[in-house]
């Protein structure tokens, strides 16, 4: 190990930390706003638009419904839509801001949990981790998405900061604080509430040792029984009915580790070998396991947690394995595993991988050093060829694209069919002026439309085909044509059909397939009917 005494900080340094902070985060605001719309909504992020403007009653009737998620976020997006419309530049907009405060909270957070002297960049670990969070694909993802993913980053690393600063100088306020900041976490995404069992084994491996910390955070998690009285409301029926259907497959643990190991390592919406990642995740390794060895320099650090780095390493890992564990057993009674649920564990992720890049800068010499400096540049030029790839690259439905090919064709008197039937809203928004009022007299711009054909029955081919005709029957009574969008259609009519009495008794004059969706235009036979 070199010797540490270089590394003191002085305060000239530290200003020019924050000057090089604050330039990482205008460049990766320039990063985000790049193909911000590259990519089209696709029907969650179209929802957020569809809910946040609904007769404000309603929405806000979400707070008391069974099974509903984030209705924080849509009331706080709804007078953005007031001011800035419903583009799609201003909807992702949003969470481009969003992830620009998680890069400044994640520097704090790695202040109070990491090595962070240093005037050399490669043992500045706060920095480094601002870096790799700022060049994060999956983090990128999500920051060009009009869902509550970015913010949710940001709430439970102010969630995390509270907390430590309330261990750290155990003052009333700070705990109240920590109990307002999780408590808006959650209401903004329900399954954050794993943060507060995490929270709580941290809690236990600092060890406070003086009864002001101990009676503050006990007051604070009796604190959270209030503002939660009414999420127990919510979710009640949800959680008490054994048959309740969520609507999620139970994903085996291996699978789970596999997802979340590309996500967060980088290569989730990209094409190329797992091999690229072995380096990112050696780093992590090599953080988790050798990193409590990474000790402070003599320096007095009065923001970091007064505790051995062997438990700061210790909490990173809970952070990182804890809530993946924790919602793996509640999947294991009602599937609810979806990897962005867990998007908020990224930031640990990159802490250690921060803390694993300074550990093999101070494994050896001169060699040791440039190795991590080879290792740093593989992973930012890694990390900025997936970001670009997975923006420029269609990966998500092209609702947009798909809507306008048929808008452009399709006559008044034609019928307009579509499956899944949800893709209704996406063709009112994508027929809009995109103003603070999207949707209306959208009907006008849809009829006449039918909703296509559930068949996930228990009804035998021929039964359910008997049906089907039937019901095609009188739905395209009186048309001579017909449009039918196709989207996630296996998940309402598997055995294909609907589609098949339509080849059946038309001709496809027009077919053309984009990502994840397809437009078909039949001409319908009227003999026989």
């Amino acid at each position: 190990m070199m010797n540490r005494d270089k590394e003191i900080a002085t305060p000239r340094q530290g200003d020019g930390e924050r000057v090089a902070l604050l330039l990482l985060i205008l460049g990766a605001f320039a990063w985000r706003l790049v193909g911000l719309t590259t990519q089209s909504l696709w029907r969650d992020e179209v929802d957020v638009i569809w809910l946040a403007l609904r007769p404000l009653r309603e929405t806000a009737s979400m707070f008391i419904s069974p099974a509903q998620n984030g209705p924080l976020y849509l009331l706080l997006v709804r007078p953005w839509f007031a001011l800035a419309g419903t583009s799609e530049y201003a909807l992702r907009y949003t969470s481009a801001l969003f992830s620009l405060l998680a890069i400044g909270l994640i520097w704090q957070v790695a202040r109070r949990l990491l090595p962070s002297s240093g005037r050399v960049a490669m043992t500045n670990t706060p920095l480094l981790a601002a870096l790799l969070l700022a060049l994060h694909p999956y983090q990128l993802w999500y920051s060009q998405e009009g869902k509550m993913y970015a913010l949710v980053v940001v709430l439970t690393l102010l969630s995390t900061w509270t907390w430590l600063e309330a261990m750290r100088l155990g003052t009333g306020w700070r705990w109240a604080l920590y109990l307002i900041v999780t408590s808006v976490c959650i209401y903004t995404h329900l399954l954050t509430a794993l943060i507060i069992p995490i929270h709580f084994v941290w809690f236990l491996l600092a060890q406070p040792l003086d009864r002001q910390r101990w009676r503050g955070y006990l007051v604070t998690l009796g604190g959270f029984v209030l503002p939660y009285l009414p999420l127990i409301w919510w979710q009640w029926h949800y959680l008490t009915t054994l048959d309740y259907n969520t609507g999620y497959r139970f994903t085996p643990f291996t699978d789970v580790v596999r997802v979340l190991l590309l996500d967060h390592a980088g290569a989730a919406h990209v094409q190329h070998s797992i091999y690229w990642i072995v380096p990112v995740v050696f780093l992590v390794l090599g953080g988790l396991l050798v990193g409590a060895a990474e000790h402070e320099d003599g320096s007095p650090k009065p923001r970091t947690l007064p505790i051995t780095s062997a438990r700061r390493v210790g909490m990173l890992a809970i952070w990182l394995v804890g809530p993946v564990l924790l919602l793996h057993g509640v999947s294991t009674i009602k599937p609810l595993f979806v990897d962005r649920y867990l998007i908020w564990i990224g930031p640990a992720f990159v802490l250690l991988l921060a803390l694993g890049l300074r550990v093999v800068y101070h494994s050896g010499g001169k060699v040791a050093r440039i190795g991590a400096g080879v290792l740093l540049a593989f992973v930012v030029g890694l990390w900025i060829f997936n970001g670009w790839q997975q923006t420029t690259t269609p990966n998500k439905t092209q609702l947009r694209e798909t809507i306008a090919f048929v808008a452009e064709r399709r006559q008044p008197n034609q019928l307009l069919i579509l499956q899944i039937p949800h893709t209704h809203y996406a063709w009112r928004y994508y027929t809009s002026n995109f103003g603070s009022t999207p949707f209306a007299e959208s009907k006008v711009r849809l009829t006449p439309w039918a909703e296509g054909l559930w068949t996930q029955n228990s009804l035998s081919d021929e039964q359910a085909q008997a049906e089907v005709d039937g019901t095609m029957r009188r739905m395209t009574a009186g048309f001579r044509e017909t449009w039918v969008i196709l989207v996630e259609a296996d998940s309402w009519d598997s055995r294909g059909l609907m589609t098949a009495w339509l080849d059946q008794n038309g001709t496809l004059s027009e077919q053309k397939t984009f990502h994840g969706i397809e437009a078909r235009h039949y001409q319908l036979d009227f003999s026989g009917r």
